[in-house]
């Protein structure tokens, strides 16, 4: 092989392995809550996603959150305590969550209608359950929250130690 194609490899291989506990953290919080919106909230016709749909919003958070990461936006604060690219970061990858949702939830209201989009807005506004949706959204926020703090100290003390300090060895 050349040493391009091997480079190629190289930098899909740690980019692969980058995102994939991302998407694992996700896959699991997503179905998790899936399945609790499904038990709470069967009676009042709310439908759960499938497995498929939630792994396609896991699979694309963590594209948002490994395109994030290299942006210098989110890097604001790494000279200062731990606390402040916590909370930062916490909040960026909370609002970019929360456009994700409000366009997975809008998408079909686009397509149902025959009215304007004025019309299948307003459709949407009346009938999205807002209560629901922002209970969700703050457990999100507590479960994004834990995920970057758990980044942020691996970045700090780095991948061996935190394995060391977890699984021993």
């Amino acid at each position: 092989m050349t040493k391009k194609l091997m480079r190629l490899l190289l930098v899909i291989k740690r980019e692969f392995f980058h995102v994939l506990p991302i998407f694992l953290f996700f896959l699991v919080s997503f179905t998790l809550i899936n399945w609790t919106e499904s038990f709470l909230f069967r009676r009042s016709g709310i439908t759960p996603f499938g497995f498929l749909e939630v792994a396609i919003a896991a699979a694309l958070i963590a594209k948002i959150v490994l395109v994030v990461d290299h942006l210098p936006l989110t890097h604001l604060f790494r000279k200062r305590p731990l606390a402040y690219n916590i909370v930062w970061k916490t909040a960026i990858y909370w609002v970019l969550l929360l456009i994700v949702r409000l366009a997975i939830r809008l998408v079909p209201f686009l397509f149902k209608t025959d009215g304007g989009f004025r019309e299948d807005l307003n459709l949407f506004i009346d009938q999205l359950n807002w209560n629901l949706f922002i209970s969700i959204q703050a457990y999100y926020l507590m479960l994004l929250f834990i995920f970057v703090t758990f980044q942020e100290l691996t970045f700090k003390i780095g991948p061996a130690k935190m394995r060391h300090l977890f699984f021993g060895k």
